[in-house]
Order: C-alpha cells, then sequence, then structure tokens
C-alpha cells in the first residue's frame, strides 16, 4: 500500500472517529424506539439458510470468547473471506492469500459453529460473550448513521430502557471497529500482488491439500495454513 494513500485513510478514520466518540447515544435510542424491535430468538440471523451469518470480530473478542470457553483459537475462528464467487482473492506472488480479520467458524451446513443444531434449539453457546455484531443485530453504524438489517424482530414494541442500551452497544461496536481499522492500516506493510487470478485449489503453499493465508489485523500478520477440508492451523 502506497504510504501517502495510508497516511490519507489513516487521518480520515481518525477523523471519523472523533465524530463517532461524540455520537449523542439517546438520539440513536430514539431512533431504535421508533423502528421498534425485539428479539424472537429465531436463530434466523445465525444460520446460513436465511442469509449471510457471516460473523466479523475483532481481536479482544476472539480472547474473550477463548477465555470463556476454554478452547483454542482454530476452533472459534478462520481468516475472513467472501461468499461472493465474483470476489477475487488478494494473492501475492509465492500464492499466498491475504486477508483482512477473522470470522466466526461455521459449520459445515454454513451455520455458525456456537449455535445449537436447527432440531435442538436455537440456544447461542457463547451467549454471554458473544461478538458485538450479534449482540447489536440488527442494527449498526455506518458514516455516522444508524443502519438496519433485515430482521423479523423489527417493528415490535420496545421500551425506552432496552432502545438506550442497544444505542449504547450499537456506537460502542462503531468506535471499537473504527479504532481497529486504524490500528490495522498503521501495521500493514503491504504485498507484492500476483498479477493473475489464481483458482483457490492452485494456491496450495504448503503442500497438495492446504492454501497458506496471510490475515492482517490489529495485532499484526498472521499466517495461517488451511486444509481444503477447511481445518485450520495456526501458525503464527
Amino acid at each position: 500500500m502506497d504510504k501517502k494513500y495510508k497516511s490519507l485513510l489513516i487521518q480520515e478514520l481518525e477523523q471519523e472517529l472523533a465524530y463517532a466518540s461524540n455520537i449523542n447515544k439517546k438520539t440513536i435510542a430514539a431512533k431504535i424506539e421508533n423502528i421498534g424491535f425485539s428479539c424472537l430468538m429465531c436463530g434466523k440471523c445465525c444460520r446460513r439458510a436465511f442469509g449471510d451469518n457471516k460473523v466479523l470480530l475483532i481481536p479482544q473478542e476472539i480472547q474473550l470468547i477463548a477465555d470463556h470457553t476454554n478452547i483454542g483459537t482454530d476452533e472459534i475462528i478462520t481468516p475472513a473471506t467472501s461468499d461472493d464467487p465474483k470476489f477475487t482473492d488478494l494473492v501475492d506472488v509465492k500464492g499466498i492469500i491475504h486477508t483482512f480479520g477473522w470470522m466466526l467458524l461455521r459449520k459445515n451446513n454454513g451455520d455458525c459453529n456456537f449455535i445449537e443444531d436447527a432440531d435442538v434449539s436455537n440456544k447461542c453457546k457463547i451467549h454471554d460473550v458473544r461478538p458485538m455484531i450479534c449482540r447489536t443485530y440488527p442494527f449498526y453504524m455506518q458514516e455516522m448513521e444508524l443502519h438496519v438489517s433485515e430482521c423479523e424482530g423489527l417493528g415490535h414494541n420496545i421500551s425506552p430502557e432496552e432502545s438506550l442500551t442497544i444505542a449504547h452497544d450499537v456506537v460502542s461496536r462503531y468506535v471499537a471497529e473504527i479504532e481497529d481499522t486504524i490500528a490495522l492500516y498503521k501495521k500493514f506493510e503491504g504485498f507484492t500482488p500476483n498479477p493473475e487470478n489464481i483458482e483457490i485449489k492452485s494456491r496450495r503453499t504448503d503442500g497438495d491439500n492446504h492454501v497458506t493465508y496471510a490475515v492482517h489485523d490489529s495485532k499484526g500478520t498472521h499466517k495461517v495454513v488451511k486444509e481444503l477440508d477447511e481445518s485450520t492451523k495456526f501458525i503464527d
């Protein structure tokens, strides 16, 4: 990444952070109350059959889940990738795929790895330490504005107190994500891209059944070797 462009991105994000830190949470709460919301515990936001259930999270959230569950990160997260077949992964001259950030693991059927099977219940196994994106769904902030994702719980009555709680969480998430992105850019050193669009099965850099990722986050760059059967091994 060009240093001048990188500096400009960081500067813009720092300006957005300054504005975000001063958002009036009561104003956001009033909007949430006007929209209305009540979680119906349907579990649809966690299941792939009902839409994009990808859960992106920052390093602090990963550590919180790891501490709470006492399981390794290889059972919690995987490199964040796109489900869009038109998306071209960023590949360097060594065939390593570069991606930014992490997402919660999903089961073979695409459901979140931490939700009970559909024939059992919609209970979340990490509810007390669930990521911010789950805690605030279906609300999120973007470019200083409140946005709403599709959800069957919208339109139901919500109290001013509940609205304010959600508003606090939504704004806190917005601020935390901006801070994390700034830290990511500051640590990101760039790479030399491969000029060719290589199919994922030809990107095997660690043997016939593996592909190597370089995951960039706010803590630095991490090497991850992922088997084509989706199992993951964290190298760094």
